[in-house]
């Protein structure tokens, strides 16, 4: 009824997408998001980048707007609900992994990926979005990827992303593969934490 009468309905972070000055990496997923999108910022951090960290943590990004430059990147982690009706074109988007969630709220596990999907479905050809290969639903997503598409795996060599063999992470361009480091040197506990590490890799390469 308010959109029939004129009224046009935002979010904040919509918002903040439309004001923001700098480039946007955006993370989402039904697990991992937040340590994955805290990953990125500290990677960005030690290269030597100003890095702003928002969406579904930390504290509201569109206030500190003002104060970013077009040099700084701003690494925001955003929900289902967060993306469901809005117009998202971060340059780097990232999705972590699909799995049902959230479906008290959304009223199809369909209309739950869909949300996912908007994430980077408004990127344009100058995008790249990262996908889980492992997972069934994110692998399947690069079929309405319209940018670049960069895949991280445990299972696979992806000819462009980042991938486990024999307890070592590589990146990958174009088939060409370089060492990145030992999986046995990352302190966070668990084989999904691997993952979070090669999604964040991928997001900075």
């Amino acid at each position: 009824r308010l959109r029939a009468a004129g009224a046009e309905i935002t979010s904040e972070m919509e918002a903040f997408f439309e004001v923001c000055p700098c480039r946007i990496i955006a993370v989402t997923g039904s697990d991992g998001k937040t340590t994955t999108t805290t990953l990125i910022a500290k990677i960005l951090e030690h290269a030597g980048h100003r890095v702003w960290v928002g969406g579904n943590i930390g504290a509201p990004l569109l206030p500190q707007a003002a104060d970013m430059t077009p040099a700084d990147i701003a690494v925001v982690e955003l929900s289902s609900f967060q993306l469901h009706s809005m117009n998202c074109r971060p340059d780097i988007a990232v999705v972590t992994n699909v799995s049902p969630n959230h479906l008290d709220i959304h009223p199809s596990y369909e209309d739950y990926q869909t949300a996912k999907k908007q994430i980077f479905l408004s990127q344009g050809c100058a995008g790249v979005t990262v996908l889980n290969a492992d997972n069934a639903i994110t692998r399947a997503f690069a079929k309405d990827c319209p940018g670049k598409v960069r895949f991280f795996s445990r299972e696979t060599a992806p000819e462009n992303g980042v991938f486990l063999r024999e307890g070592v992470i590589y990146r990958s361009h174009s088939g060409e593969k370089t060492k990145l480091m030992d999986a046995e040197s990352i302190l966070l506990p668990g084989l999904h934490n691997v993952e979070n590490y090669m999604a964040a890799f991928a997001a900075t390469d």
